[in-house]
This record gives C-alpha cells, structure tokens and sequence, in this order.
C-alpha cells in the first residue's frame, strides 16, 4: 500500500465515508479517519508516443476492438477526459468540428478535427447515437467496461505504464511541441484561460523536441541580428558613397594646374 500511495488514498476516503456515515447513524461518537492526511502524490508525467498510439491501435485491432482504438485517437487529437469522449454523440460531430460541453467545467468546445481522426471516423459504423461502441455488447461503453478493455489492450501492447488519462496531458505536450500558445492550447482543452500556465506546469513535461524548438527560434533570433547589423552596416555605406556623389561637381574634378 505504502507504493501506492493513490490507492492508499483512495482508501482512506472510503473509510472516511464510511466511518462519518456509523457517525451520522449514531453507531460511533467521533470519526477516527476524519484527520489523517492524504499522501502527497506527485502528477503523473507519462506521454504517449507516436510509437505508443500505433502500438495501442494494432493491439486493438488484432482483438477486435476497433472501437479502442478509435476512443485512443479520440483522446489524443481531442484532448478531453475520458467520460466527456466516450458521451460524445454522432450529432456532436458535424464532418469537421467536434462541438461539447465539458462535463467538469461546463466549457463549450469546438475542436477542429485532424485527418487522421475524420478519417477513422469516416470509416465507423453508426450503431448507436453515440461514437463509441463496444463491440461485444453493440452498446455504449460503461466506464468500468471501458477501463477493463482499455487495461487489457493496452496491456497487450507493453503499455502497461501508461493510462487513459494521460493522452490529455499528451495532447497539450503535443500542442506546445507543435508551437501552440497557451490560449491555443486552452482552446482545445478547455482549461480556462487564467489557470492555463498554472495547469500546464502539470500537464507539460519539459521534452527533448521542446527544448530544440527553442535552441532553433534562439539560432534563428541570432541569424536576423546579425542579418540586421549587416544590412545597417551596408546602409551606412551607401549614404556615404550617396553624400560623396553629391558633394562631386558635375563636371568633375579639375586637373590640378602648375
């Protein structure tokens, strides 16, 4: 228990629960788990790669379950949490745009849909009103049947590290890495505005490919400083040439006469 804290925490919630409830009831006078503190649980930093999503869709594709990986690229190009991907409606999705309303925040989305998604949406069956189908029951996934295939696939993968959850925080890394600015961002996630910076310090590891995009915009910064001195020097020398044009008379110089 004490290497997982989250599950040890979880724990002590439900014991919480329970033990405020005899409370309540009158069975015990005092809550004995209304102190202890929570442990400290440091956020998660895993991030799907490109290798990780094509690893992910092949394992479902070999069970079968087309429908997961589907969910997959719709967490990942999306960037929303799992509940509000597997609500999404067939009306929510007119072709190009993907329109909700987030179930946590009450934010109203509309997200752009990259190629690859319109086009693993094109080629989906519309069993349901709803994307998301499993197809051992031909009926919109429960949370814990989701969870369950998803565990299993993934497993299945070696991806055994990482979970649903992450590919919201992959998609913001992908976003950043792509040049995105925070309101960007923001706009496809919908974090609200003025918490972005404060969220994206747990959502946004510090990557390889992020710390090149800035040593190339740094190199490029130089290139047009330089650039700039050069062509400040080459103007300075072209007024002095021009004020020496005109100081000539227009006949010339006069021979010097002895």
């Amino acid at each position: 228990m004490a290497e997982k804290p989250a599950t040890a925490n979880a724990v002590i919630r439900i014991l919480r629960l329970l033990l405020q409830f005899a409370v309540d009831e009158g069975y015990i006078s005092q809550n004995p788990a209304s102190k202890p503190r929570l442990i400290a649980v440091p956020p998660r930093q895993q991030i799907w790669t490109n290798d990780d999503l094509a690893d992910f869709v092949a394992s479902a594709e070999r069970a079968g379950r087309r429908s997961m990986a589907l969910a997959v690229l719709m967490g990942i190009h999306l960037g929303q949490r799992q509940g509000d991907i597997l609500r999404l409606d067939w009306s929510q999705y007119d072709g190009t745009v993907v329109t909700l309303r987030q179930s946590k925040t009450g934010a109203l989305l509309k997200i752009p849909v990259v190629r690859e998604l319109a086009a693993a949406l094109e080629a989906t069956p519309r069993l349901s009103t709803t994307i998301l189908v499993a197809e051992s029951t031909e009926r919109p996934y429960r949370a814990d049947h989701f969870h369950h295939e998803f565990r299993r696939i993934a497993n299945d993968a070696g991806l055994a590290s990482l979970q649903f959850l992450d590919l919201r925080r992959s998609a913001v890394v992908r976003l950043a890495e792509a040049g995105c600015t925070t309101a960007e961002i923001a706009a496809i996630t919908g974090h609200r505005l003025e918490r972005t910076m404060q969220i994206l310090e747990t959502y946004l590891p510090r990557t390889l490919p992020m710390a090149e995009a800035a040593i190339r915009k740094l190199e490029l910064h130089i290139d047009r400083t330089e650039l700039d001195k050069t062509q400040e020097q080459m103007l300075k020398s072209w007024t002095t040439i021009c004020k020496c044009l005109i100081l000539v008379p227009k006949r010339g110089f006069e021979p010097r006469t002895y």
